[in-house]
């Protein structure tokens, strides 16, 4: 009697202590973060500009707690997009192109501290599900489909549609050219514009572009408030303040008289949890440096080299080349003072904003504005 009892509870501990799964296809997208995430899973939350720069987000890695619709998503990569004022800045340019600051998060504390740290909402409003085969891609769309009728064509992608909910205030965006299914809650976002990397600028009509970018990056410095300018000296050979690429490690860029305002920050290889990278940030002056992590051990300060610098806005700093250089210099006379075998991108010259300059084992990166006059730079 007592063996046929037990064999009759044990399904029931089974399935009492078996994680349930979680249909993305049917959230509302406005839930806690901690409602929709397990700590058995690899998770990453930070910033990641190339996917999305606007929002705090955070990564689920070979997780099987997530369903579309039936269909398991065992082994997609999961992205979670979660609300903050602090992250509506020129970040694209401010970072010197793609940038990424994911930490892992362990437990409920981590996940608090990481909130409080960007001054996010405490809940999701959007998600984004990697589709890494034709098949998963193919069965999602027809999931799609089945529910809301054909999309809407995107005109910026080959392959792309999109669906403007209005009953459930969502936004929906296929993008199989770049593996992506982008799910977002927009009831606190544009009715009439929408942008993201991996779709492009979609007009739902009456979309005013430049108000809408304007909103997005609402929180970016104007550099004619800044303050404190960093004084910085450029070399011939691009190193600056007498820190050389290479050679300085970050024990000396600590103790140097240009470390007046920098954030120290680990960015992480997503695969691994190792430390990939070490910044250095200013947002305030958009000024960044960027040291090689020593793989034994990254909190070593003369094991991480600085390789790599930007200076994003030459108007919040003030900067001067040994070479000659001036801010505000035009392009076309820059072009003409170089040696031609030097740049890099010299037979793209005539569509870029932008020249790229070889020197040894690393690229420096002169930008220039909409005048086409200097107004950054980047070397790495």
């Amino acid at each position: 009697m007592k063996k046929l009892l037990l064999t009759a509870i044990l399904p029931l501990m089974i399935s009492c202590t078996k994680k349930e799964q979680i249909d993305l296809a049917k959230s509302s997208l406005n839930e806690p973060v901690k409602n929709v995430i397990s700590y058995d899973n690899d998770l990453f939350i930070g910033v990641q500009t190339v996917e999305y720069p606007f929002s705090l987000l955070l990564e689920v890695e070979n997780s099987a707690n997530y369903t579309f619709d039936g269909i398991d998503l065992k082994g997609q990569r999961v992205i979670f997009q979660i609300g903050s004022e602090k992250l509506k800045t020129d970040s694209i340019t401010r970072f010197g192109g793609g940038h990424v600051d994911l930490k892992p998060i362990k437990n409920e504390n981590d996940l608090n501290a990481a909130l409080k740290s960007y001054g996010a909402e405490s809940k999701i409003y959007g998600v984004r599900i990697e589709m890494t085969t034709p098949e998963l891609k193919a069965e999602i769309l027809k999931k799609i489909e089945a529910k809301y009728g054909k999309g809407t064509k995107n005109p910026n992608t080959d392959n792309g549609l999109y669906w403007n909910i209005k009953k459930e205030n969502k936004y929906i965006f296929f993008a199989p050219d770049y593996k992506r299914l982008i799910i977002v809650n927009n009831s606190n976002l544009s009715k009439t514009c929408y942008w993201d990397i991996m779709n492009g600028m979609i007009d739902f009509g009456g979309c005013d572009n430049e108000k809408y970018m304007a909103e997005l990056v609402k929180n970016s410095t104007k550099p004619e408030d800044v303050k404190g300018k960093p004084v910085i000296k450029i070399d011939k050979n691009w190193n600056i303040n007498g820190l050389v690429l290479g050679k300085t490690n970050e024990e000396e860029l600590v103790k140097s008289a240009t470390n007046k305002s920098f954030e120290r920050m680990s960015e992480f290889d997503g695969s691994t949890g190792n430390v990939s990278q070490i910044i250095y940030q200013d947002n305030y002056h958009d000024f960044y440096f960027y040291l090689s992590a020593n793989k034994a051990n990254p909190e070593n300060q003369k094991g991480n080299l600085i390789n790599g610098y930007a200076i994003n806005d030459f108007r919040k700093v003030a900067i001067t080349f040994e070479n000659g250089l001036k801010v505000g210099q035009k392009f076309a006379d820059i072009v003409k003072s170089l040696d031609k075998t030097s740049i890099k991108n010299y037979d793209d010259l005539k569509f870029s904003n932008y020249i790229e300059i070889k020197n040894q084992t690393y690229t420096v990166t002169l930008n220039f504005d909409e005048n086409m006059l200097l107004s950054g730079m980047y070397v790495k």
